[in-house]
């Protein structure tokens, strides 16, 4: 499950999105909670909850943005309308909110069941609801709402892991890595992130001694040949566990791949099994998403949106490289400028316009052209996908 705090803004625009999804029969309203009398009225309209949010949040003068947008997304179907409602009123709880106005409203038009939770950030005597490392909250209230353990859950997957036969330490980070975890290395010791948390960690000498007892599997590799040329990808990830996954430079095609065999607990490197161009040219392989689409032009809507996530991702984490990644971004420092990526919706834009590059330490990405029309499109599916938690 996936929780994410969308964008602040003024107008409470989340109030008006989430109506017309319940006009164009896409979402229904499953609560309305601490309107005061505005409970009692009749049908009400879209401007009579933001009229009232409005007039909360103009107790505190010094809070342009104060609407409160969130979403809380199921893993397809796993989850109903009542059952995502119950788990956004008690997360609320948790975040501060429960004695806030709001609205939850349940969406159907996606593959994930989800809501959508609108409040203000003011509450009835002025003061602000805290922020502080709200991205971070967000995700450890949804886990305790769900009673997940994430250190434990983290021990758990870091056992597993090293259960594995691999052959580098690049290869046993791909296994968690593909968990959503980062791993980060200091002196003798990988610190296991995840949440902007560390979790858990391993000893270096631990991994190296693991990679030692790497031993080949001439049947296995065989069958995994046979396997690649019989199967598409999906097939093989969600039916047969074998998980491949493609590598390149920024801008540049594709040089190799590997392969988490999950079925069988090892790591392949792709060249064990066959050559990368003879799997790109099997009819049912699809070839992977190559460079983002460059945007040589972005609206001030669009820089600013992008501003926001990227503070956040400084603010919110011990890492910077942690936070964009848990965000789905990428920030590189190319010959031609600071370049943002936005790996959802696999564009790339120029970000010195609106990126301070001396307050950022810019990671890696990767680049190359669409509208700003097209990606303000992409932006609202992008607004309901959830970045970082668990599935």
């Amino acid at each position: 499950m996936i929780v994410k705090i969308l964008r602040p803004s003024a107008s409470f625009g989340g109030v008006s999105y989430n109506t017309n999804k319940m006009e164009q029969n896409k979402g229904e309203l499953m609560k309305v909670a601490n309107f005061g009398p505005l409970q009692g009225l009749g049908t009400l309209r879209p401007e009579d909850y933001v009229n009232y949010l409005q007039m909360i949040s103009a107790r505190n003068k010094g809070v342009k943005q104060p609407q409160f947008h969130a979403t809380i997304s199921a893993k397809g179907k796993s989850h109903d309308k009542v059952a995502l409602t119950t788990i956004a009123e008690d997360w609320l709880k948790l975040m501060g909110y429960a004695e806030q106005p709001y609205l939850i409203v349940f969406h159907k038009d996606t593959a994930n069941n989800h809501v959508h939770i609108v409040s203000t950030r003011i509450d009835r005597q002025g003061k602000k609801i805290s922020s502080a490392f709200e991205h971070n909250r967000a995700i450890q209230n949804l886990n305790k709402v769900l009673g997940l353990d994430e250190k434990l859950l983290a021990e758990q997957d870091l056992e597993k892991a090293l259960s594995y036969q691999f052959g580098t330490k690049a290869a046993f980070m791909m296994i968690l890595e593909g968990k959503g975890y980062h791993l980060k290395q200091a002196d003798d010791k990988m610190a296991i992130i995840k949440f902007g948390r560390q979790l858990a960690e391993v000893s270096v000498a631990m991994v190296i001694e693991k990679e030692k007892t790497y031993q080949p599997d001439d049947a296995r590799r065989k069958q995994l040949a046979a396997l690649l040329h019989k199967h598409p990808e999906d097939y093989l990830r969600d039916k047969l566990g074998v998980q491949l996954l493609f590598h390149g430079k920024p801008g540049k095609e594709f040089y190799g791949y590997s392969i988490l065999d999950h079925a069988n607990k090892r790591v392949w490197k792709g060249s064990e099994i066959m050559p990368l161009s003879e799997l790109l040219a099997l009819k049912h392989t699809a070839i992977p998403v190559d460079a983002p689409q460059m945007l040589n032009e972005v609206s001030s809507e669009v820089k600013d949106y992008y501003r926001t996530l990227v503070h956040a991702a400084h603010e919110n984490y011990p890492d910077f490289a942690q936070g964009l990644q848990e965000n789905e971004l990428a920030l590189e420092d190319s010959a031609t400028g600071l370049v943002l990526t936005d790996k959802v919706l696999n564009v790339a834009m120029p970000a010195d316009s609106f990126i301070d590059r001396s307050v950022y330490i810019p990671p890696i990405m990767i680049a190359d052209d669409v509208d700003d029309q097209q990606i303000h499109g992409m932006r609202r599916r992008r607004q309901q996908k959830a970045r970082t938690n668990t599935r």
